[in-house]
């Protein structure tokens, strides 16, 4: 079976919830959060399956990294650091809510956020995810910074060549 075929049927158990779904409309990182969870998830699976871990609950733990919702985060302050420490646990009572855990995955959730938050990842399959995490992240940011910024540029020779 082709690596493709694998990762879309580990997928497609979570796409068929619709909280998860909700996802694609929530803003991450200058995109959506679906996006982001599907780059993390894809990069997870490939190096997982390359250094012989536990890819199905590495790939697992990296789509429900970030499931949570605007509405699951009003539950804090509002303030970005609380955010930070608590999106971690929201996700995992999210996911809990609607799929069964192993260990790994929830280890996964829990330190996606290492060094960040406190909670070092305890299985290689949590420090995969931890540093796809970062790897995808740094792209989305600078990606859109990028973008804005080459937005900015042309709405500015535009007006001067005007």
């Amino acid at each position: 079976m082709s690596n493709k075929k694998i990762y879309y049927d580990i997928y497609k158990e979570f796409y068929d919830v619709n909280k998860y779904r909700k996802l694609k409309s929530m803003i991450h990182h200058g995109n959506n959060r679906l996006d982001h969870i599907n780059r993390v998830a894809k990069m997870s699976f490939y190096m997982s399956k390359y250094t012989k871990c536990d890819y199905v609950s590495c790939t697992r733990g990296a789509m429900l990294h970030d499931f949570f919702t605007v509405e699951d985060l009003s539950r804090n302050d509002g303030k970005y650091k609380s955010f930070l420490n608590s999106h971690p646990y929201i996700a995992l009572e999210n996911s809990l809510n609607y799929f069964k855990l192993n260990d790994i995955e929830k280890d996964i959730i829990l330190s996606h956020m290492y060094p960040v938050v406190k909670g070092k990842p305890k299985y290689r399959e949590s420090k995969i995810v931890c540093l796809c995490d970062k790897i995808v992240s740094i792209y989305e940011f600078f990606r859109f910074q990028v973008n804005a910024s080459a937005y900015i540029s042309a709405v500015l020779f535009a007006r001067i060549i005007k």
